[in-house]
């Protein structure tokens, strides 16, 4: 036996049950909900299982004024007679102390899912009253931390796997890779970079820069010197410009150029 107050659904007016109730009795929704509602708060108020004894059907009929009301219920399985009462179907599902706690908590769970995100920022303090800055402390909190870090530590603290858009090279960087990565275009792999997916997070974009530059020069091809065959091949395209450039056909070429040996 809970009192105080029942549950009832919102949407119980247009319950088909409800409906087929109404034309069972030949009445309206408002007189059928009506008699609901004294029906649960008497068994919320004398019983906690369900069982209201001494109650017939033809007491719930009078009491509620809606003729046929109680055979209705019995009919849709809300309701059913005993031979010393009534028994309401489902009684501590929906009434009684454990049901109301239950129906509590889902409602302030549900509550709290659904709490905006601006009210979310107003807190109490100790006195009650109710705190509306802590957010914008918060986001100036994380402008300032934002505005502190270096220039090449973007997303120093739980790294990235594609490089920053404020990662920059500086013309320090630039000197540094004319001396230790010659071989690359500094403009072109650092665009590179900026596209490639890393595999692993990266939180030193300035090292990780580095380390593709070095690997750019490795992959480069070096410019090899002109070899002596390669002098006399220009030697002889300069002197006849319709022999073969193929360094296989050159010796059998340069034989048929008499004046090539005396150079």
């Amino acid at each position: 036996m809970a009192g105080e107050w029942i549950k009832m659904r919102g949407n119980l007016w247009d319950d088909p049950r409800v409906a087929a109730i109404v034309d069972a009795t030949e009445s309206t929704e408002a007189a059928v909900v009506g008699a609901l509602y004294w029906l649960w708060a008497t068994g919320d108020q004398h019983t906690e299982n369900g069982f209201l004894p001494g109650l017939s059907l033809r007491q719930i009929d009078r009491k509620t004024g809606v003729p046929g009301f109680a055979q209705a219920l019995c009919n849709i399985g809300w309701l059913t007679e005993e031979s010393d009462g009534v028994t309401i179907i489902n009684f501590s599902d929906h009434n009684g102390a454990s049901a109301k706690r239950r129906c509590v908590e889902a409602q302030r769970k549900a509550n709290s899912r659904n709490v905006s995100a601006s009210n979310a920022d107003n807190t109490q303090t100790d006195g009650g009253q109710v705190r509306t800055d802590c957010g914008a402390r918060e986001e100036k909190r994380r402008e300032e931390k934002k505005d502190t870090e270096p220039s090449g530590s973007v997303g120093a603290k739980r790294g990235a796997k594609f490089c920053p858009a404020s990662f920059a090279v500086t013309d320090e960087m630039r000197q540094w890779a004319a001396i230790e990565a010659p071989r690359a275009d500094v403009d072109r792999e650092t665009q590179k970079m900026r596209d490639h997916e890393f595999k692993t997070t990266r939180t030193d974009w300035h090292k990780a820069w580095r380390n593709w530059l070095r690997k750019a020069h490795d992959d480069a091809a070096p410019i090899r010197a002109p070899t002596f065959a390669d002098k006399r091949l220009q030697q002889a395209q300069d002197f006849a410009p319709g022999i073969a450039a193929s360094p296989l056909n050159f010796i059998d070429e340069v034989r048929n150029v008499p004046s090539i040996a005396s150079r």
